[in-house]
């Protein structure tokens, strides 16, 4: 039983660990020929320091040691074997020379202990040389490069025909001849050649090198090509080798790509080999990208001619396989051209942490992403873009200062170096920032990442002016309203600049009535601002966070302005989610309207206002004066003519003696009252003097005698005003 267990111990960890070793699935060779086979390993300290090892597994499910970094080599490859550790990349090499045929078999490549943990499989086989007749060349060469055939031949030949064909089963397929005639599949790129008159070689030339030129080649002179034969040619394909790149599940990669300097101008591609030897595109140079890597491969070109880069970000397992780059003018994978062979592997353990790949938020809200980066490593440039196509991310904030201008007051790049992280803020989101966005940084490059912001219907949580304007000097408050569902969160103030957002004092006031589902956990936290300056002018948001990882935000615009009246401005009551809310806005000498549709357009309006109707009212009012005065006065007139008709002109002095007052005699002098009778109707006319504009000094008492003879003497001469005023050219009653 115990040794079940240990059994059972012991194959456990190979079952149930995903190795993150890897190297090349089948290796290739040739009996006495040479091999190189390169493996890679996770660069932790631990792997950097522990045994390497290749082993043959046998068939009792074993696997001997053929090699291993500690200096041991087996007999059997004794002399033709060695292993070479890199561990500043990561990485060791196995070289195996004078292969033989036995050597064909299913070995093992990885770090500690040859029957555990951290391997991968490989599979070498090792066949037979190629059976070539005698007086045979071989040239290797690339796909788009160019190769010259020499061919010599008899001096009794100079004068015969003399070609070049290409072996295809019993017969030989036209390259070119002397008598300049060119097989249909080499017009136009092979060339034929004879130094000299006592020259005894002819050279055939062929550029742009395709796949399909492979082959035996025949240099020939005469008609007949079978019994013409001077020399044999074996073109052979050198096929790139695959380049091993390492990269972690969730992380990033970056896969480069030399093709050289003579496709420079040419469009570049990157393909993916799949199980029927087909190669899918997956990104040019033209913008194409395909479904499986929208949003997170970016095409880059390097300063190097015909070398460009390409970036994968949210690395999957589901990547790894064999790629192929190359360059065509139509942007499409093709056997033609240099290509360049890469073969990525995806360790399922990782070290990057996880991340949402979406986030979401409503119109006018706000997202908030979290990018992760080393902080043990030299990352002194972070920042964060946005995605456009396979060829451009377009940079929106760093943390050096730079905020793209149409994201300023939108956009904030907050970083903790302590934790690793910086976190990226974008509020008062609009349709058209729906898209992928990527977190940058210069160093490790396992730490970049992308995601998804998706804009969804709703709204946002947060709620408070969308601007204000406050009075220079005076005192300003504004007021947030935050829903329930941040009832313990932590609730801030901050002033926005192209370098983040500073904190600022802030202070809650109770409860908010602007969400209709909620009153009692709902809260409104105010910001005041004493003594408002210049430079107070500018965006303040107020949000929420949870220790270190910030929540919603939204944005307030301040704009600052002289102080044109004193008269208080009622703030707007506006309509937040269906209730009626004020949001306090207030001054101490001056209320300031924080209408959540234009606050500035409010003021405005208001100063426009009180500047037309005040002329307006000082106009009537002067008019009204005016009027008032001439009625006065016609009304004045026409009571004296009248008054003239309505009087005796008989009356006597007792009749004054005993009743003076009713005869326009005056006891007080501050009012006078003038009695007549028109036909039986009395008319009462009254006209108060202005004791401010009329100040008559007091009068000595006078005798009753003495006031009729005043009286008396001031109707006659009023009446004979009067007299003379009425009209001669009518009816008269005087």
């Amino acid at each position: 039983m115990a040794f079940f267990l240990a059994c059972l111990l012991a194959v456990l960890p190979v079952v149930s660990m995903k190795s993150p070793i890897f190297g090349p699935k089948e290796v290739i060779g040739v009996q006495g020929g040479s091999v190189s086979i390169q493996c890679f390993y996770p660069p932790t300290s631990v792997n950097r320091h522990a045994r390497k090892y290749f082993c043959l597994q046998n068939l009792r499910g074993f696997c001997d040691t053929i090699v291993s970094s500690n200096g041991f080599v087996s007999e059997r490859f004794s002399g033709r074997t060695n292993l070479i550790n890199f561990p500043g990349n990561g990485s060791f090499l196995i070289q195996i020379s004078q292969l033989k045929k036995e050597d064909t078999g299913l070995y093992k490549c990885g770090v500690g202990i040859s029957s555990r943990g951290l391997s991968f499989d490989l599979t070498l086989e090792v066949g037979l040389g190629p059976n070539l007749p005698d007086n045979t060349e071989v040239i290797t060469t690339e796909v788009g490069e160019t190769v010259s055939i020499n061919c010599p031949f008899q001096e009794q030949n100079a004068q015969d025909r003399k070609f070049l064909c290409k072996k295809a089963g019993e017969s030989c397929a036209l390259v070119i001849d002397s008598q300049n005639k060119v097989g249909l599949d080499y017009e136009e790129r092979a060339t034929f050649e004879i130094g000299g008159t006592s020259s005894i070689v002819f050279v055939v030339t062929i550029s742009h090198i395709k796949r399909q030129d492979v082959g035996l080649y025949i240099c020939g002179i005469g008609e007949d090509s079978a019994n013409g034969i001077q020399k044999n040619v074996d073109l052979k394909l050198l096929e790139p080798e695959a380049e091993l790149v390492y990269a972690e599940q969730r992380g990033s990669v970056t896969l480069n790509c030399a093709l050289g300097s003579t496709v420079s101008s040419v469009p570049k591609y990157l393909c993916r080999i799949r199980a029927n030897k087909t190669c899918d595109l997956v990104i040019n140079s033209l913008g194409f990208t395909n479904d499986d890597t929208h949003g997170r491969i970016l095409f880059t070109p390097t300063t190097k001619p015909g070398s460009f880069s390409i970036t994968i970000l949210q690395v999957r397992k589901e990547d790894a396989g064999l790629y192929h780059c190359g360059a065509q003018q139509n942007g499409q994978p093709s056997e033609e051209g240099p290509i360049r062979a890469l073969q990525l592997f995806v360790s399922e353990e990782t070290t990057v942490p996880s991340s949402p790949l979406v986030v979401k938020g409503p119109p006018g809200g706000s997202v908030s992403v979290t990018c992760h980066y080393d902080p043990k490593k030299d990352n002194t440039l972070k920042y964060w873009c946005k995605w456009k196509d396979s060829n451009h991310c377009t940079k929106l904030v760093d943390n050096l200062g730079k905020v793209d201008e149409s994201y300023e007051g939108r956009v904030a790049l907050l970083d903790q170096p302590e934790n690793g992280i910086f976190t990226v803020i974008l509020n008062q989101l609009t349709p058209q920032d729906a898209g992928y966005y990527w977190c940058l940084s210069s160093g490790e490059h396992n730490r970049k990442s992308s995601v998804k912001i998706d804009i969804i219907d709703g709204q946002s949580h947060l709620i408070a002016p969308k601007t204000v304007t406050a009075q220079l000097g005076q005192s300003l408050n504004i007021s947030c309203h935050f829903a329930c569902k941040f009832n313990s969160y932590e609730k801030y103030w901050c002033k926005w600049s192209n370098r983040g957002c500073e904190t600022l004092p802030s202070q809650e006031e109770g409860n908010s009535q602007a969400f209709v589902d909620c009153t009692l956990n709902s809260r409104i936290v105010s910001l005041s601002l004493n003594s408002v300056t210049r430079a107070d002018e500018g965006w303040y948001w107020c949000g929420v966070k949870q220790g270190q990882n910030y929540g919603q935000t939204v944005a307030v615009n301040v704009a600052v302005e002289e102080e044109v009246f004193r008269n208080a401005v009622q703030p707007t009551e506006v309509v937040l989610n269906e209730v009626a809310v004020q949001p306090k806005v207030r001054g101490k000498k001056i209320e300031v309207p924080t209408d959540l549709g234009s606050n500035e357009e409010q003021s405005g309006g208001s100063s426009v206002l009180v500047s037309t109707l005040v002329p307006v009212a000082l106009v009537l009012i002067v008019g009204a004066v005016a009027l008032g005065v001439i009625k006065a006065r016609r009304r004045w007139r026409f009571s004296d003519r009248i008054s003239v008709g309505s009087y005796r002109t008989d009356l006597s002095m007792s009749e004054l003696e005993h009743n003076p007052t009713k005869f326009g005699a005056i006891d007080n002098l501050d009012t006078s009252v003038q009695e007549s009778t028109l036909g039986g109707e009395n008319e009462c006319i009254t006209q108060a003097e202005n004791p401010e504009e009329i100040q008559e000094p007091k009068q000595v008492k006078r005798s009753s005698k003495e006031e009729a003879d005043m009286a008396y003497t001031a109707f006659l001469l009023q009446s004979n005003n009067m007299a003379n005023e009425i009209p001669l050219d009518g009816a008269s009653n005087a």
